[in-house]
């Protein structure tokens, strides 16, 4: 592996990595990776590259997420990210660079990179592009109209699922859900983790995205496309075209096009579980 010699250039990337650059583009200048979820309910792949850097992008945005595992070679104003997390720190603060103590590590710079320490050590150096750098959680409780979670849904393409209709507003959202976690930022999210949901808003506050992660269930006209072991999403896929319905392949994707719906896998492959179902407005 060629010597790193990287830098952090806030709101732009980490040496050559820039942010806005397509998955395609980096692919073929960095060469082979391994592709892979980072949740079950993560929309967007991530590119493990063997020299430990993951690369994370989506199709509109392209490259927002740059995290470095064992970062030597990284630095920011001259300064090292890699070694004793107190030596790291110490440098930093001497430079005049500001740093702030994170859930995970350090916050370097108002969130030019975040440093996770691990046994007294930098072992990861991560950079968000800006949309996504002011990302915070929040807990909250379950609502007011709140009912035991659900075991199984059906889903309404185009419309929804059961007991949850896209479009709805997040406070009627919560209202009836049992309390989780609140992704606040860009996109903005609630994860309700006793029903194995995550419901995605727009900016006016509107259900634009539903993920199931977790549930015996998930029914389209009579297809289970979120099956437990030993089924695979190829039998998903084989289940849907025998009912009838157009089945599109994209990278560790089933796509049902004209409905907004999509099965996942955790990694490519026809071997994979699925490990959670989304709904959008086709």
């Amino acid at each position: 592996m060629e010597e790193r010699n990287w830098w952090v250039a806030p709101g732009l990337g980490i040496g050559p990595l820039r942010f806005g650059t397509p998955r395609g583009e980096l692919r073929a200048a960095r060469g082979s990776c391994r592709p892979f979820r980072r949740g079950p309910d993560a929309v967007d792949l991530t590119d493990d590259y063997p020299d430990g850097v993951q690369l994370t992008c989506s199709p509109d945005e392209g490259l927002y997420c740059i995290e470095i595992h064992e970062p030597v070679g990284v630095h920011h104003l001259g300064v090292p990210l890699h070694g004793r997390a107190r030596d790291v720190l110490a440098a930093l603060r001497a430079a005049g660079v500001p740093v702030a103590r994170d859930d995970s590590g350090w916050s370097v710079a108002g969130g030019a990179a975040l440093l996770s320490v691990e046994s007294g050590a930098v072992d990861i150096v991560t950079a968000y592009a800006p949309r996504r750098a002011g990302t915070r959680i929040e807990e909250f409780d379950a609502g007011p109209a709140a009912a035991p979670p659900l075991t199984s849904y059906t889903v309404r393409p185009g419309e929804g699922l059961t007991a949850l209709a896209l479009g709805t507003h997040r406070d009627e959202v919560r209202a009836t859900r049992n309390g989780g976690v609140a992704l606040v930022g860009y996109p903005a999210g609630d994860s309700f983790f006793d029903e194995g949901l995550t419901v995605g808003y727009d900016f006016a506050g509107l259900t634009e995205r539903i993920t199931v992660a977790r549930a015996g269930a998930v029914l389209l006209d009579g297809v289970n496309l979120l099956p437990s072991r030993p089924r695979t999403v190829a039998d998903v896929r084989q289940a849907l075209v025998a009912a009838g319905h157009e089945v599109a392949e994209e990278e560790a994707a089933l796509l049902l096009p004209g409905t907004g719906i999509a099965v996942w896998t955790p990694r490519p492959g026809p071997s994979r579980q699925v490990c959670a179902v989304s709904l959008t407005r086709p």
